[in-house]
């Protein structure tokens, strides 16, 4: 039986979770499977398989936090730093949400080790945010926004690490006020002195 494209990205979504609970190494085909409410049979011809599985819900999950973070900082009527505040306050809040941490974060020590397109995937999804931090960085850095020490390239690397850091700090339970003070210290560090962000 042919699937609706609605239902296969219900069932991609569905099983993102499983791997965002679980990590990559942890999720069963049986989870996904009860997760999806495909059966074995259904998701063998749709996806091929576990890995296909993950590949298909790591691409839904770059997708969405592109739109977001692309959405906001090329947004050129809005001062670059007021706009990184918006988009980790809203990671913060939902990755505290999951208590799970990031779906990235989460399955990255899973891969780390293996030469194959799941770390690939992984790494182009680093490389689009990074570029994306550095346009608006670069953009900040003209106004007089950033740190003078600071390059465009440096900054964005300083906000890369805090998104994955955080969202393990999240999954280790530390509160929601804490990561946001976080935040706070970051954006301080690498904006211009008497700048308020």
């Amino acid at each position: 039986m042919s699937r609706s494209d609605a239902e296969i990205a219900t069932a991609v979504l569905a099983a993102r979770d499983v791997f965002w609970r679980a990590g990559y190494d942890e999720a069963s085909i049986e989870d996904i499977v009860a997760a999806t409410g495909f059966n074995r049979y259904a998701l063998y011809s749709e996806f091929g398989g576990k890995r296909e599985v993950f590949l298909a819900a790591l691409e839904q999950y770059h997708e969405e936090l592109k739109a977001l973070f692309l959405s906001h900082l090329a947004n050129l009527e809005r001062p670059p730093m007021q706009a990184f505040r918006a988009v980790f306050e809203f990671a913060i809040d939902q990755i505290h949400a999951r208590g799970r941490g990031s779906l990235m974060s989460n399955v990255a020590g899973d891969i780390s080790h293996r030469e194959t397109i799941e770390r690939e995937r992984i790494k182009a999804y680093l490389e689009d945010i990074t570029a994306s931090f550095v346009d608006a960085l670069a953009r900040a850095d003209a106004r007089g926004e950033l740190n003078e020490n600071l390059d465009p390239e440096d900054a964005a690397m300083i906000l890369v690490t805090l998104i994955m850091g955080l969202g393990t700090a999240a999954e280790h339970g530390t509160p929601l006020k804490q990561l946001k003070q976080t935040l706070d210290a970051t954006l301080a560090a690498i904006s211009a002195p008497g700048k308020a962000y």
